[in-house]
């Protein structure tokens, strides 16, 4: 009899580097090793943002009115496929009878009271509802799956945890990789990383505010920040006005996304990793850095105190003078520096995808009735 086939909604992704493109490319990889289960990935036409994958065209999907319209040609894919499970990776979830519908769940930005007007009107008189239609959640973080239990969104039986790990086969960049890097950046002092798009929920004027103030203390002088990732026009010029007006356009870079040998090469040359969004759901990049012996340092929100655990600086939120001299801290060598990237390289050998594979399938195995 030939194994079981779960679809796998990855139409969010629109070809760029994501947290949520590393899940699915780990994930799928892990299921395939295992043979237990078949994948087939649903991607935007025109895109392959999961090469190697098994993956589908699916049209008309890519946006969130699309996704809840989409049930009836969903559940007509899924009984030409012979799927057992559909594994869905955004809100809204569309109506899909006759396959167990699922949930990842990768942060609660949506919930937050800064979301846009017309999403937090939905999240009040709609997510409920939308997300009963999901058999199960899958939370990516034990603080994913605990926000959603306390804004009375699931009950803890509804919501399991598989977590998310490191950047599969990453590797720290050779020097002259590195050096390559600085030249294009020209960059020829210290610098901290930042990745991810440059947009609000990151809060890059946050990280601004933190340099400048690390560059006004002993240690942190020749700090520069590296902003890597998608940045639109608007964003980028934002970010340039305010590194003006702190006195920092030679100390900031804004290269855009880089490409994943670019992007290793930067944080293998980084003396720090930082972060200052609130709702991050898990933090691929603190997993990596731990991995690479990078210092951590992060705000305290979300689920970046579970994965930062004792391995990083983790700073009160909104508190930038804290954020500021973290940094110098994480950058300065010594003794406080090496055990905490010690604590965080054990840190980052809790976290596996073989392991949240295997949850995952024990969860389609659960749903879908297979024994």
């Amino acid at each position: 009899m030939s194994e079981p086939l779960a679809l796998v909604d990855a139409t969010m992704l629109d070809g760029g580097p994501s947290g949520a493109a590393t899940r699915l490319a780990a994930l799928g990889a892990e299921h395939a090793a295992r043979g237990r289960w078949q994948l087939v990935h649903l991607v935007r036409p025109g895109l392959d943002p999961l090469p190697g994958l098994r993956c589908e065209a699916f049209a008309h999907a890519d946006t969130p009115l699309r996704r809840a319209l989409s049930g009836a040609r969903l559940e007509a894919l899924a009984r030409r496929l012979g799927a057992a499970v559909l594994q869905a990776g955004a809100l809204p979830l569309p109506r899909v009878r006759g396959v167990p519908l699922l949930l990842t769940v990768h942060d609660l930005r949506w919930l937050r009271p800064d979301a846009p007007r017309l999403r937090r009107l939905w999240v009040a008189t709609a997510l409920p509802r939308n997300l009963a239609r999901a058999a199960r959640l899958v939370a990516v973080s034990r603080a994913t799956a605990a926000g959603l239990q306390h804004a009375g969104l699931a009950t803890p039986g509804r919501v399991a945890l598989v977590p998310n790990a490191g950047t599969p086969g990453l590797r720290r960049a050779e020097p002259d990789r590195i050096a390559d890097l600085r030249r294009r950046l020209g960059l020829n002092s210290r610098y901290v990383l930042a990745i991810g798009p440059v947009a609000p929920h990151k809060r890059p004027g946050a990280l601004l505010a933190a340099l400048a103030a690390a560059r006004g203390r002993p240690g942190g002088e020749d700090l520069a920040l590296v902003l890597a990732g998608r940045a639109d026009e608007a964003g980028a010029h934002a970010v340039a006005e305010r590194a003006r007006d702190l006195g920092l356009l030679e100390a900031v870079r804004v290269p855009g996304p880089l490409t994943p040998a670019d992007l290793a090469a930067a944080l293998s040359g980084a003396d720090a990793l930082v972060l200052a969004s609130r709702v991050e759901g898990f933090g691929i990049p603190v997993v990596d850095a731990q991995t690479l012996g990078v210092p951590v340092v992060a705000v305290a929100q979300g689920a970046l105190p579970e994965v930062v655990g004792e391995g990083g600086w983790l700073v009160p939120d909104g508190d930038e003078a804290a954020l500021a001299g973290a940094l110098v801290a994480a950058v300065t060598p010594g003794r406080e520096r090496d055990v905490r990237l010690a604590a965080g390289a054990a840190a980052a050998a809790r976290w596996s995808w073989a392991e949240s594979a295997a949850r995952l399938e024990a969860l389609w195995d659960e749903v879908s009735g297979r024994r």
